[in-house]
């Protein structure tokens, strides 16, 4: 691998983790909405708007396009179908997930083109093993937006040692009003000195409270945990 995609292919891991950042916040927003208006108090989408405004999309872009750019002149193939990916996954931040409902096959979209450039800083390693069954059918449903991801998030994040044997399994189905989502990984406990060691569980947290404001009654979540592996079984009621 040369030198311009070993960068590139930094540079998107610091990308992604920035555009979850942004995702969690931006969703804390938009739960507190959807608390507020169910408690009558009301709250105008004025805090999502700023906070989408302190981005600049066109400085991001053409930021893409340069490394795409370079990586084609490298002939770094898998560099640049990366950085395209995470072009894809910006422009569905930046729009659709502002909106309140969007067709499954984004949703789907998005999540293999995380799951693609999570990919590419384990590809070296011979001890991991991800396998993803997600349609390629155009299904017709609509979902809210980002319900999925964090889960996946979650996955990739506890699941995936350098250093131990770590497998994960993604796999989708939906078909009519009904969709189902199970994840099966390995788990791997943060070392006293890591410093996300005490973070992480806001985003599980923050869809299984929006799941029960959108999908009261309309949803199954069942979360399994031992000390090696971590099990998620979700059905929605599209």
């Amino acid at each position: 691998m040369s030198v311009g995609s070993y960068i590139a292919i930094n540079l998107f891991c610091l990308a992604v983790a920035l555009i979850s950042s942004h995702f969690s916040f931006s969703q804390h927003l938009k739960q507190t909405e959807l608390l507020s208006l169910k408690t009558d108090l009301g709250k105008s989408s004025a805090d999502l708007q700023f906070l989408r405004s302190q981005i600049n999309p066109h400085f991001l872009f053409n930021v893409l396009n340069t490394l795409y750019g370079t990586a084609i002149q490298e002939n770094a193939n898998r560099t640049s179908e990366g950085i395209q990916k995470l072009g894809d996954m910006m422009r569905f931040m930046l729009h659709e997930n502002t909106l309140d409902a969007i067709p499954v096959a984004r949703e789907i979209d998005y999540l293999k083109d995380y799951i693609y450039l999570q990919k590419l800083r384990i590809v070296n390693s011979d001890q991991i093993h991800v396998e993803v069954n997600l349609p390629e059918n155009p299904y017709h449903q609509t979902i809210a937006p980002m319900l999925l991801i964090p889960f996946v998030e979650n996955a990739f994040k506890h699941g995936v040692s350098l250093q131990n044997r770590s497998w994960i399994t993604i796999s989708l189905h939906c078909e009519a009003d009904r969709l189902d989502f199970d994840i099966y990984n390995s788990l791997h406990p943060k070392r006293e000195t890591d410093t996300e060691r005490f973070q992480g569980g806001i985003g599980l947290e923050n869809v299984k409270q929006r799941l029960q404001l959108l999908y009261a009654g309309k949803h199954e979540l069942t979360i399994r945990q031992s000390q090696t592996e971590y099990f998620v079984h979700m059905t929605m009621f599209l």
